[in-house]
């Protein structure tokens, strides 16, 4: 594949609006449930700003397998099937080795070990259909309307306190 700087500035610089509209999405999402569910706030990013990137990569991971299936039903169905199984794999990832247990489904029912459920299957992908279908072609629509500088600047001023918070997050944790 030809891809010259301009295309792949455009690509990269949409991905990075979209991975960070997803992840605000996310915690929203999240901050919500748990809030609801506790009875008070909480804060679900793992991060100090409001994130939580695993929606981002999902939606980011996800969004190639729609290039050509668009319909609300199988945007819905991949959606719900893959993040259950990277839910899945990151249970166990993130127990193994950062030994912490981010979430636990076993009041719910129809669930695996807590770590899975199909409440929450049904909502990734209620969140895939709104990703997909809902932010992702706006996000587009408004990157088209702007010049190269302003898209590098907006994508550069969305990375760069993700980045630095990552860091201070894994320095001191």
């Amino acid at each position: 594949m030809n891809m010259n700087k301009n295309d792949l500035t455009a690509k990269l610089t949409l991905f990075t609006v979209r991975f960070m509209a997803d992840s605000f999405i996310g915690w929203v999402y999240e901050t919500v449930i748990t809030s609801i569910a506790w009875g008070r706030f909480a804060d679900r990013g793992v991060l100090h700003i409001p994130i939580c990137p695993i929606y981002g990569i999902f939606a980011a991971a996800a969004a190639p397998l729609f290039s050509r299936h668009k319909g609300y039903g199988f945007v819905f169905a991949v959606s719900a099937a893959a993040a259950t199984v990277m839910e899945l794999a990151s249970s166990f990832l993130l127990e193994a080795l950062l030994h912490i247990q981010l979430w636990d489904y076993s009041g719910r029912a129809y669930n695996f070990e807590g770590r899975i459920s199909l409440f929450s299957s049904l909502i990734f992908g209620i969140l895939g259909v709104i990703f997909i279908k809902g932010t992702h072609p706006l996000i587009a629509r408004f990157m088209d309307k702007l010049s190269m500088k302003k898209r590098i600047l907006l994508a550069s001023a969305l990375a760069v306190p993700v980045l630095a918070d990552a860091a201070v997050c894994v320095i001191l944790p």
